[in-house]
């Protein structure tokens, strides 16, 4: 993979991505205040959709059947091209151990774990804990850290399984002190569980931890000899699921320290980042990374993100219809806007229920409540908004669809810009990875780069 490559594919995603960033953005609570499905819709979708039935259209591209619908087939075509596991720029997994195989590397043996955590986070750790491990061993690192450690889900088995020393770094001391308590749990139970291997010592003392918020400003080696009481200027990096800007901090403290030699990073929380246009709230600029999308003054915008962050292969596999809360919330912004307080109750959220609510009224009821709100509108109001925009159900379950298309473009765009970013800085040995299944475990991309 070379520079130009990467900024093709990413002109590319621009291209489909920039008409319909608006639609992107879009928040679904304000979907009947700001008339979203007539707004942002192109129209020959919404003629399409009206002609052949919201519902009968709904269920076609739950089928991925739309053949008959030529303007949203062209337009789901399109972003399903550039959504990264279809295009030349992402390697999957087997192509990925063959990379390491030319390089002079081979691949570790994996082992799936089923205790202490969840099947998904098994699937997870089982295959980047391979991955890393054959990094490892191609390029001769002495320790890891992991950053955004958590509940130590990867690093215990870097450490027990790979006897390889692992330092995780996460920002909360709960988060910490968990790990310190499974690692233990595990270590003492490791041999009754890896029955179908050669079993090995089970002592966890090559896996430490440490409660400290990173940043760019973070010696790492420092911090490797301080606790481990060793010297190394051969360190890799390890991110499962970092949040937000941590990913780009993390890309970044890999270009600038020499003694960090790679990095195996999967990133989440897309929301979360910190965009530097049109104008950054901070200096922590986590997009854009590139120079190329710097000097394009590349914006996503927070809705835009917050897309990303679904997953439309897990909404396809299962075939769920929106839940009946965004439906309900967008009714209520009609009811808030419309509140002699209106202004003042802007800045607030009304957020989720931990259970569904499955009358409007009393969702109004809740959330108001929620907010703060004095109910300024009757049952009979309340009872008469819902009949009155009932029958557009089915209409924004299909912009909800229709919206989640773009997902995995936004996702490409993002991680495209990473990639780049290390290119750039001339580390060719840069790869995107798709590791994980994305029906199991959505944020299923990873970066990795070896220094030569």
């Amino acid at each position: 993979m070379n520079k130009s490559t990467v900024k093709h594919q990413i002109e590319l995603t621009l291209k489909h991505l920039e008409p319909h960033l608006a639609l992107a953005n879009v928040h679904m609570v304000d979907y009947f205040t700001k008339n979203a499905f007539a707004t942002h819709i192109p129209h020959q979708i919404r003629d399409e959709s009206s002609n052949h039935g919201y519902q009968d259209t709904i269920r076609a591209i739950y089928a991925q059947q739309t053949e008959h619908l030529p303007a949203l087939n062209m337009y789901i075509q399109k972003s399903r091209e550039l959504t990264l596991k279809n295009t030349t720029v992402c390697m999957s997994l087997a192509q990925f151990r063959n990379k390491l195989n030319e390089l002079g590397g081979q691949e570790a043996s994996s082992l799936k774990l089923d205790i202490f955590m969840k099947s998904k986070k098994s699937h997870e750790v089982e295959i980047l804990s391979g991955a890393v491990a054959a990094i490892r061993d191609l390029s001769r690192t002495s320790h890891l850290i992991d950053i955004g450690d958590g509940k130590g889900y990867l690093s215990s088995m870097l450490a027990l399984h790979y006897q390889i020393p692992v330092l995780g770094v996460d920002a909360s001391e709960i988060n910490t002190n968990g790990a310190v308590d499974r690692a233990n749990k595990l270590s003492k139970v490791w041999n009754g569980v890896v029955t179908n291997i050669k079993t090995r010592e089970t002592s966890i003392n090559c896996y430490k931890q440490i409660t400290k918020f990173v940043d760019e400003k973070v010696d790492f080696p420092e911090l490797i000899s301080n606790i481990f009481l060793q010297k190394s200027d051969k360190i890799g990096l390890v991110g499962l699921h970092t949040c937000g800007n941590l990913t780009p901090t993390c890309l970044k403290i890999y270009n600038e320290c020499d003694s960090i030699r790679t990095i195996c990073n999967v990133g989440c929380c897309y929301h979360h980042l910190t965009e530097e246009f049109p104008k950054a709230p901070s200096n922590k600029i986590g997009f854009p990374l590139s120079a190329f999308l710097k000097n394009k003054e590349c914006a996503i915008g927070r809705g835009a993100r917050m897309v990303a962050a679904q997953s439309i292969e897990r909404i396809l596999d299962s075939k769920d219809q929106p839940n009946r809360s965004i439906f309900y919330r967008a009714l209520f912004e009609i009811i808030k806007n419309q509140h002699s307080q209106a202004e003042c109750l802007k800045e607030k959220q009304v957020g989720r229920f931990r259970k569904p609510i499955p009358l409007f009224l009393d969702y109004v009821q809740k959330a108001s409540k929620r907010l703060e709100m004095p109910l300024e509108v009757s049952e009979t109001y309340i009872n008469a908004l819902l009949a009155e925009f009932e029958h557009r159900s089915d209409e924004i379950d299909l912009f909800y669809l229709i919206r989640a298309m773009l997902a995995p473009v936004v996702e490409s765009l993002i991680i495209l810009d990473r990639v780049l970013f290390l290119l750039e800085n001339e580390h060719y040995n840069s790869f995107i990875v798709q590791f994980f299944d994305p029906v199991l475990s959505p944020r299923c991309y990873g970066i990795v780069s070896i220094k030569t």
